[in-house]
């Protein structure tokens, strides 16, 4: 049987939006990344009587959330496509008829990604080196392996993966160019174990994770959609909604804090989360994947309330 994606964090991501929006009203929520659907779940299951919209940049998560989500088919307008594209034409163009109160991401991966997509996107088995998410097209993990100067390549490695041993991996690659494409995962994950001592190896991970994760970082252009799209996104969020954002490595949580402080010091929103919450000890036990996960919440303020923020006016 394939496992279903946890919901990260899912318990924080309630709270902060029963925090916000009463059960039995009608509010419009927006999940941008919905992945296997589990979190959008939890919200059209404790918001009775609101609607949501559906998004994802891969049809093929796409389908798997909307079967797990058919029960509530009539509350949902799904829709393929990236978070970053969402503004208000979007919105009129797929027949939102206001701005969504609460918008989630969750920028982590899928495990139906890793373990069943068979894109490459992890070592666990022997897979062609794709890694595209979207169903457009586009360049592929192979591509870039194969056909990337050092220089690009390395700042790859460097900059998206934080790889210490960059120079020696990208060494190591160019060589084995000369004798023909890397087009597995296998090929390259071994690649990557033979030139990292077996002492540096992370603890509980392969060594190889980091350039993976460059690489997919590099192949989807995830940071740019993240820089992006938070900021669309609150533009569109109405006032006195609620944003939250789901991130899992450091170059994610620097994006998404650098924007909601930013956004904040305008007087148009307020940090709900100051520091980003991170997992219980109880979650991580019972997910291992969701350890590194944080989340940050900000609201958009009212009319009403930038008046006062403006003003320095401390009343909530």
């Amino acid at each position: 049987m394939e496992s279903v994606h946890y919901s990260v964090l899912y318990r924080e991501i309630l709270f902060y939006f029963q925090e916000a929006f009463s059960p039995e009203s009608e509010f419009l929520f927006l999940d941008g990344t919905a992945g296997e659907g589990g979190h959008s779940l939890l919200l059209l299951r404790n918001f009775p009587n609101s609607k949501l919209i559906l998004l994802d940049r891969d049809a093929t998560m796409l389908k798997r959330a909307e079967s797990r989500l058919a029960e509530f088919s009539d509350r949902i307008l799904s829709v393929e496509a990236n978070f970053s594209e969402v503004d208000s034409d979007f919105l009129r163009k797929i027949g939102a008829d206001r701005n969504p109160d609460g918008i989630l991401l969750d920028l982590g991966i899928s495990t139906f990604h890793l373990l069943h997509a068979g894109r490459g996107f992890s070592f666990r088995e022997d897979e062609p080196l794709d890694m595209r998410l979207s169903s457009g097209g586009g360049i592929s993990a192979e591509d870039v392996i194969n056909t990337y100067p050092e220089k690009i390549l390395s700042k790859i490695f460097y900059e998206y993966g934080e790889e210490r041993w960059t120079k020696k991996i990208v060494e190591a690659i160019l060589e084995r160019r000369r004798h023909g494409r890397i087009a597995y995962t296998g090929e390259l994950a071994q690649l990557v174990s033979r030139v990292i001592p077996r002492k540096f190896w992370p603890p509980g991970r392969h060594p190889a994770t980091r350039v993976f994760q460059a690489l997919r970082i590099e192949v989807n252009q995830e940071l740019m959609h993240i820089e992006f799209g938070i900021g669309k996104l609150l533009e569109v969020l109405a006032e006195g909604g609620r944003f939250q954002v789901i991130s899992f490595h450091s170059l994610e949580d620097r994006i998404v804090k650098n924007q909601f402080r930013d956004y904040a010091r305008s007087h148009s929103a307020k940090l709900v989360t100051k520091k980003p919450i991170l997992p219980t000890e109880e979650e991580v036990r019972e997910n291992a994947a969701s350890r590194s996960a944080k989340l940050r919440v900000i609201d958009k303020l009212s009319a009403s309330d930038i008046r006062k923020e403006e003003n320095g006016d401390e009343e909530e």
